[in-house]
């Protein structure tokens, strides 16, 4: 399942607040009721050639000063001998324990499908209908209201979906999507169509620790 493939509209009950299309970064938008488990966040862009790094932060506000705590910090990095992507929490000013996936499952000159799917007690990431990343939340899940994107990304299109109809506590998540029509253009957020993808498919799912304090905000 490539990022550019058409398959079936979805039903509007599934979306849950109207899509971004095309947006400015840095991009920063309000989650409509905030976070919890068995929501889905879907990310469509490309990476550019002279990416450094991007990130995608699921924040406890929006405030410039003082900075906000940041949840989940999901931060791939290409300009490194090693590209990985890293993955952290901000609390009160402060970073927590960094967690490093070596693979790269994005590439720069490439076109990507994130999913972000928020689970009771961690959120699973797919990237291109393939499951990534799992990272344990150390902030509560329901002090989220806030999605920022900074750095070096091109985004086509942001959705905000309910994922219900799938049962919680299974190994195994949705990854794939589908077009939905809106006038004329379309945005890949569908969930008719979704396939399943099991952690075991992906052997470096598993972070590698590094601890951080470092009372630093964020690069973008």
């Amino acid at each position: 399942m490539s990022p550019g493939e058409n398959l079936d509209p979805i039903p509007d009950c599934f979306i849950l607040q109207p899509p971004d299309f095309h947006p400015v970064i840095p991009y920063v938008t309000t989650i409509f009721g905030g976070l919890h488990a068995g929501k889905m966040v879907m990310l469509q862009g490309v990476v550019p050639l002279r990416a450094h790094r991007f990130q995608v932060d699921f924040q406890c506000g929006c405030s410039l000063y003082p900075q906000p705590d940041i949840a989940i910090h999901f931060n791939p990095r290409f300009h490194t001998t090693k590209p990985h992507v890293m993955c952290n929490t901000l609390h009160s000013g402060r970073w927590q324990r960094e967690a490093r996936w070596p693979g790269m499952a994005l590439q720069r000159g490439a076109s990507f499908l994130i999913l972000f799917l928020f689970r009771n007690e961690e959120v699973k990431v797919s990237v291109n209908g393939r499951h990534f990343l799992h990272y344990r939340y150390r902030l509560p899940l329901s002090r989220v209201d806030t999605l920022g994107i900074f750095g070096d990304i091109l985004v086509k299109a942001v959705g905000f979906l309910n994922i219900s109809p799938f049962v919680e506590g299974s190994r195994e998540y949705p990854t794939g999507y589908s077009w939905w029509a809106s006038g004329h253009r379309r945005i890949p957020l569908g969930l008719q169509s979704l396939t399943c993808c099991s952690e075991r498919h992906n052997p470096k799912a598993s972070p590698v620790w590094k601890d951080n304090g470092k009372r630093v905000p964020p690069s973008p």
